[in-house]
C-alpha cells in the first residue's frame, strides 16, 4: 500500500465540502480510502487529503482517470479557486499496526525524521508501538516518505487528543526514551504534528 497526501490551505467552511466532492471520484475509480485531517504543530493551519492505493501503478491509473474526468474538474473548480497548495508526498508503511476503527474521528501524533539505519528504525519502532499502545494509543505506523531514502514518518493514533496527552505525559514521566539513546542520537528531526480526522471513508 502507498498513501498519497496533499497538504493545502482552504477556507475552513469549505474544507469538508471539498473533501466530500473529491472523495466521490476517488471512490468511483477505486482508491482504498480517503481521509481529511487538519493540523497543529509544524503544519498548523493546513489540511491534508489522504488517499490510499495498492501500489504506484494503482495511483497512476486513478490519477489518470480523475485528471481527465470533466465532471471532476467542473465540480472541484470552485474549491481549487480558494485552495493554496503547499506540498504533496507519498508515504509507504513499513510497519503498520492499526486495526480499522470505523466511525471514530481519531487523532494522530506524527514525527518526521531522517535516520540512516533502517534495521534499527524498524526494530525500535516495534518497541515504541508497544510503549504507546500500552499507554492508550490504538494504532501505530512507521514508513518512508518519498524524496529521500532516509526520510521517515512515525505516527501514533488515539481516539482523542486527551488520550494522546495522557500517553505523552506517562511516557515522558517513565523516562522510556533514555533507553533508546543510540537510536535518537542518529536522528535528524524535520517536524512534529498533531492532527485530527475531520472526515474519513477509510475502514
Amino acid at each position: 500500500m502507498i498513501v498519497a497526501n496533499w497538504d493545502y490551505k482552504i477556507t475552513a467552511s469549505k474544507a469538508v465540502d471539498a473533501y466530500k466532492t473529491a472523495t466521490k471520484y476517488f471512490e468511483k475509480y477505486g482508491s482504498i480510502g480517503t481521509a481529511l485531517q487538519n493540523h497543529i504543530g509544524r503544519d498548523t493551519g493546513l489540511y491534508t487529503f489522504f488517499a490510499g492505493f495498492n501500489n504506484n501503478e494503482h495511483f497512476g491509473e486513478i490519477d489518470d482517470k480523475i485528471s481527465y474526468d470533466e465532471d471532476f474538474q467542473k465540480e472541484m473548480e470552485p474549491y481549487f479557486e480558494i485552495t493554496s497548495w503547499e506540498k504533496m508526498n507519498f508515504y509507504t508503511p513499513r510497519l503498520h499496526n492499526m486495526e480499522p476503527d470505523p466511525g471514530v474521528k481519531n487523532c494522530f501524533a506524527f514525527w518526521n525524521f531522517s535516520h540512516e539505519d533502517e534495521d534499527l528504525i524498524l526494530k525500535d519502532s516495534e518497541t515504541f508501538f508497544k510503549y504507546w499502545m500500552d499507554a492508550g494509543a490504538n494504532g501505530g505506523t512507521v514508513g518512508q516518505l518519498r524524496g529521500s531514502q532516509n526520510n521517515w514518518g512515525f505516527g501514533i493514533r488515539f481516539q482523542s487528543m486527551k488520550d494522546y496527552g495522557k500517553a505523552q505525559d506517562k511516557l515522558d514521566q517513565d523516562g522510556v526514551w533514555a533507553n533508546h539513546k543510540n537510536f535518537f542520537d542518529g536522528i535528524t528531526w524535520h517536524g512534529f504534528n498533531l492532527s485530527r480526522v475531520l472526515e474519513s471513508n477509510w475502514d
